[in-house]
């Protein structure tokens, strides 16, 4: 069936955040492990962290609570304001994606029924 897509990204000059960041961020609350989280995304460890860091720099506060290894090993937990920027980036981009279905049904309704 036809379907628009759409992926958000937030700027400043430079990319800020957008889809990349908030699936590598949800991975990180499940896993607390970059290293983990990165490995699951198929993303090297570096670029993981690079996005990260360019996000928090911009942003003005950090995304992520790091806990540096020792005998049982390191961790990343979400912080409370990266949690709330994950729930609103998701909040607006499913408001986004509904008035995008509505604005493609009615732009183009001859679509609708291929399958």
């Amino acid at each position: 069936m036809f379907h628009p897509t759409l992926k958000i990204k937030i700027y400043q000059e430079d990319l800020v955040f957008g889809p990349g960041l908030v699936i590598l961020m949800e991975h990180i609350l499940v896993t607390e492990s970059m290293k983990d989280a990165c490995g699951e995304m198929g993303m090297s460890y570096s670029k993981g962290w690079k996005i990260i860091n360019r996000a928090e720099k911009e942003l003005g506060y950090e995304l992520l609570e790091r806990r540096h290894g020792g005998k049982s090993g390191g961790k990343c937990m979400v912080t409370e304001k990266g949690k709330s920027l994950m729930k609103r980036y998701r909040q607006m981009e499913k408001e986004t994606r509904d008035c995008l279905q509505k604005s493609f049904e009615k732009y183009f309704p001859e679509y609708q029924r291929i399958r």
